[in-house]
């Protein structure tokens, strides 16, 4: 009987495998093309055909770069791998159904609304509307195609909430940048907040962190096999805009039902005179709400 080298000789393949690291890895990185694809190292190496110890010493460095995580049966891609879309157009479905509850929350409120969705410990901005709230705000977050560290956004935090811990560790064991004097910059303060987020049925508080003297709320989208979140935010103190959290709960849950054509089951974004919660939001002090 032919080998299998003598075979793929015989079907024009060479049977050595790739030299240099980017091909190395990047045959790795093709096994896991299935979704929801699982493997065992030895299984990995067999179907690579690389050494054993050579897939060992690349999925350790995937590791640490947040690109795979590890379970007790195998290896997976991480779910911010998963979803790692580089350019807002790979999205379109996501992007087309949020689009009218992003301008819903932007008109009714005034402020700067974003979507995006996780890649790696950043957050891929999909979508951005901002207008005359802009002004002052470019920090706020990015422009669309832009990028922003998961972890000092109401963006990234609200996805981030939906991730095991032990996912969280690995993501973030280079460390977390800061961008602000109060951006979080310690695993167990990060830890703390997420658990907070979930404690809020998933609603973030961004205060300061990205941008001195902006703030937002971030809520996560919990469609099937999708890490994004829509926020909204500006020069607002967030004790102030803490008060649209239910507001953005159901506009987040909205976009879930409409991506899982369930759009009736929970109840639309209601309008409102447009700008009325954002010109109260910046006239009213802080303890004028009920």
């Amino acid at each position: 009987m032919a080998s299998a080298a003598a075979k793929k000789k015989a079907d024009g393949e060479s049977s050595d495998p790739p030299v240099s690291m980017v091909a190395r890895i990047a045959l790795i990185m093709r096994v896991f093309d299935e979704p929801g694809a699982r493997f065992r190292l030895d299984d990995i190496a067999t179907r690579t055909g690389l050494p054993r110890s050579t897939v060992h010493r690349i999925l350790d460095q995937l590791l640490v770069t947040g690109w795979i995580q590890r379970r007790p049966d195998g290896y997976s891609l991480s779910a911010g791998a998963s979803t790692a879309r580089h350019s807002p157009s790979e999205h379109p479905e996501l992007r087309s159904v949020a689009a009218p509850v992003l301008n819903r929350l932007h008109l009714d409120t005034g402020l700067v609304v974003h979507l995006g969705v996780l890649i790696g410990t950043d957050v891929l901005v999909l979508d951005r509307i901002a207008g005359r709230a802009a002004a002052g705000n470019a920090g706020t977050a990015s422009r669309v195609g832009g990028r922003v560290p998961a972890h000092a956004t109401a963006l990234g935090k609200a996805i981030l909430a939906q991730l095991p811990g032990e996912e969280i560790d690995t993501l973030f064991r280079p460390g977390l940048p800061k961008r602000s004097p109060r951006t979080i910059d310690d695993l167990p303060t990060l830890h703390q907040e997420l658990g907070r987020i979930r404690a809020r049925r998933g609603l973030a508080y961004e205060n300061q962190e990205l941008v001195l003297g902006t703030s937002a709320l971030g809520a996560a989208i919990r469609a099937d096999g999708l890490l994004a979140a829509i926020s909204v935010g500006g020069a607002v103190p967030l004790e102030k805009l803490e008060r649209l959290g239910p507001l953005m709960l159901r506009a987040a849950a909205h976009v879930t039902q409409r991506l899982s054509g369930q759009d009736e089951a929970v109840e639309p974004v209601r309008p409102t005179s447009d700008g009325v919660l954002g010109r109260m939001l910046r006239t009213l002090p802080a303890d004028g709400w009920v």
